[in-house]
């Protein structure tokens, strides 16, 4: 079963597995579940994205509150393009 990675700042990540040609946007990864895996790492495509989680969201787990569960993975704000250089946004200056 499939479910979003649900790293807050995995779609941020600028790796060519996340770059969405179509949209020019970078996107979260999936989190592949294994049944008989019970662990926390299902719902995490690494483990800098569980670390990042847990980063944001120790004090709600220490208060007990709620967390959201993301339903669909997450896209970056700005648009990219590969360049032989690396990376460029499309708001950069290109030279």
């Amino acid at each position: 079963m499939k479910h979003p990675c649900q790293g807050p700042h995995c779609h941020r990540y600028s790796t060519k597995d996340r770059f969405n040609k179509k949209l020019k946007r970078l996107k979260g990864r999936n989190a592949y579940h294994n049944m008989d895996m019970n662990g926390v790492y299902s719902i995490f495509c690494t483990t800098g994205c569980q670390n990042d989680w847990i980063s944001e969201n120790v004090q709600n787990i220490v208060n007990q509150r709620p967390i959201t569960f993301n339903r669909e993975r997450k896209f970056s704000e700005q648009t990219y393009h590969i360049t032989e250089g690396g990376w460029l946004r499309r708001d950069e200056d290109r030279d």
